[in-house]
C-alpha cells in the first residue's frame, strides 16, 4: 500500500480515531480543528462501547417524545419552538424513520459494526491508548414493567442475531438491591447487560491525541474549515481572519455537527447533521455504583470514572449548541436523583453542554463523495462516536487503501455493508 498524506478535518472522537488508524497504516496524517483537539462532545460523554445499543434514536416511542417536547420544558428530548421552521425538514425525516419498518432497517445497518467495536478499542489498547476508568456490563433498569420486559425481549434478539451479548435475567425487588446497593428505593427492576463496555472518556482522549502526537500527525488547532478546496484540499479561516488551503492526497471530512455547512458551501448535496445537546455532570455520592447504570425510563446514564460518577442525559434540540440550559440541567438532575441514592445533588462540578451530530434517520455519513474519490465524509454518528468511533477510523482506513475493512464477527464490514450491489446502502445514502 502506498502511504498518501490525508488530512482529516475534525478533532473528535471519529477524527481522532480516524488519523489513528491512517497513522497506524503509515500515512501521514494532518488533523485540524476550528477549537482544540478533543473538545466537543468527546470528552463530556458517558464512555459507553455498546455492540448491543447501537441503534437509531428514531422509533415509535422517540417519536412521541419528540413532539412531546415541543410542547414541554420537561422532557428529556425536546425541541425550541423557535427552532421548529430550521429544523422542520430533519422533524419529518426523523418521523419518516421512525416507523416500525424503516426502524427496524435502521437498527439492522448500524448493527452491521457490533462485532468490530470492541475488538477495535482492544487493538488501540494494544497500542498503549488508556481504556481505564470504567469496566465491563450495564446494569439497565426500569420502573415501568412493561417496559422491563419488552426492552429484556428487544436485547435478547439483538443477541440472537448475533448484535452483542444477551442479557442477564431480570432482577427484581431485594434481589436488584442486592446485586446494586447504589440504586434508589424506586427503581424496581432491572438486568444486566455483560457485553457492553464503559471508559473514563478524559483519559481516552487525551491519550488518543498523546499518542497521535507522538506518531508524528500534524496538528492545526484554531482553523475553522469553511469549504471543500480543488482535489483533497480543504479552505480554512484562522483566528485572525486570514484563509489558508490546507492540501493533501486525500481528505476526510469528520466535522461532526458542522459537515453539513462544509458540504453546503462546496455545492455538495447531502442528509443534513444537526447539532443536538448532550448535558453532563459529576455528583458527589456516598456510595459509588458498581457499574454504569442506565435508566431506561429516566432517560439517564450513571457512570463510574475513576471514582466520580458522571450522569449524562438529555437531548436538547437549540442554538447555541454550547450554551448551558439551566433548566435542562434541573430536568437531568431530578431524573437521576430518582435512580441513584445517597448523592449530593446540591453539589454539581463538571457541568457539560455541548453538540451531538445527529441525522434524521440515524445513519452516519460514512463514505467517499460521488465523482470525488479523494475526499471522504465520516461524521453524524449520533450518540454512539465513542461506540462507532475506532472501528469508523478503520473502515476509512481501509477505504483510502483501497481494501477491505477488517474482519469483524466473521465478515468484514465492507462486505455487510453492501446491498444489491450498492456500497454503503445504508450507511452512508444520501450524498451525491
Amino acid at each position: 500500500m502506498k502511504a498518501q498524506h490525508v488530512v482529516v478535518v475534525g478533532g473528535g472522537l471519529i477524527g481522532l480515531s480516524t488519523a489513528y488508524a491512517l497513522l497506524r497504516e503509515g500515512h501521514r496524517v494532518t488533523i485540524i480543528d476550528r477549537d482544540r483537539l478533543g473538545g466537543g462532545a468527546a470528552t463530556g460523554n458517558a464512555g459507553e462501547l455498546t455492540p448491543q445499543q447501537v441503534a437509531p434514536l428514531a422509533s415509535s416511542n422517540t417519536a412521541k417524545d419528540i413532539i412531546n417536547g415541543v410542547f414541554t420544558r420537561s422532557s428529556y428530548l425536546s425541541i425550541e419552538p423557535l427552532q421548529l421552521p430550521r429544523l422542520a425538514l430533519f422533524g419529518l425525516g426523523f418521523l419518516r424513520a421512525s416507523g416500525a419498518k424503516r426502524a427496524a432497517k435502521g437498527a439492522a445497518a448500524l448493527a452491521q459494526f457490533s462485532g468490530g467495536i470492541l475488538p477495535a478499542l482492544q487493538r488501540m489498547a494494544a497500542d498503549g491508548i488508556d481504556i481505564s476508568g470504567g469496566g465491563d456490563g450495564y446494569l439497565m433498569t426500569s420502573s415501568v414493567e412493561p417496559d422491563l420486559q419488552a426492552a429484556h425481549a428487544a436485547y435478547r434478539t439483538r443477541a440472537d442475531r448475533g448484535w452483542g451479548e444477551g442479557p442477564g435475567p431480570i432482577l427484581r425487588g431485594t434481589q436488584l438491591a442486592e446485586h446494586e446497593p447504589a440504586l434508589a428505593g424506586g427503581v424496581t427492576g432491572g438486568f444486566m447487560l455483560p457485553g457492553e463496555f464503559s471508559l473514563d472518556p478524559v483519559t481516552f482522549v487525551a491519550s488518543l491525541i498523546a499518542h497521535i502526537t507522538a506518531n508524528g500527525a500534524e496538528i492545526r488547532e484554531g482553523l475553522t474549515a469553511e469549504r471543500l478546496g480543488d482535489g483533497a484540499s480543504i479552505v480554512c479561516r484562522a483566528i485572525d481572519g486570514t484563509s489558508t488551503t490546507i492540501s493533501g492526497d486525500r481528505l476526510v471530512l469528520a466535522a461532526g455537527a458542522w459537515t453539513t455547512p462544509i458540504l453546503r458551501k462546496s455545492s455538495i448535496r447531502s442528509a443534513a447533521v444537526v447539532a443536538g445537546k448532550g448535558y453532563s455532570f459529576t455528583v458527589p455520592v456516598e456510595r459509588m455504583p458498581n457499574t454504569l447504570v442506565h435508566s431506561m425510563d429516566r432517560h439517564c446514564v450513571a457512570i463510574p470514572m475513576h471514582g466520580r460518577l458522571r450522569i449524562v442525559g438529555m437531548m436538547e434540540f437549540g442554538s447555541p449548541p454550547e450554551r448551558l440550559n439551566r433548566q435542562k440541567l434541573e430536568v437531568l438532575t431530578r431524573a437521576a436523583s430518582s435512580v441513584i441514592a445517597g448523592a449530593d445533588w446540591q453539589n454539581l462540578s463538571e457541568e457539560w453542554v455541548g453538540a451531538r451530530p445527529m441525522t434524521a434517520d440515524g445513519m452516519p455519513l460514512l463514505g467517499a463523495i460521488p465523482n470525488r474519490p479523494e475526499v471522504l465524509v465520516a461524521a453524524g454518528h449520533n450518540m454512539h462516536g465513542l461506540s462507532l468511533g475506532p472501528v469508523t477510523g478503520e473502515v476509512v482506513a481501509d477505504l483510502i487503501a483501497g481494501g477491505i475493512p477488517p474482519p469483524a464477527g466473521g465478515r468484514s464490514i465492507c462486505a455487510r455493508l453492501r446491498s444489491g450491489g450498492r456500497p454503503h446502502k445504508f450507511i452512508f445514502p444520501a450524498l451525491r
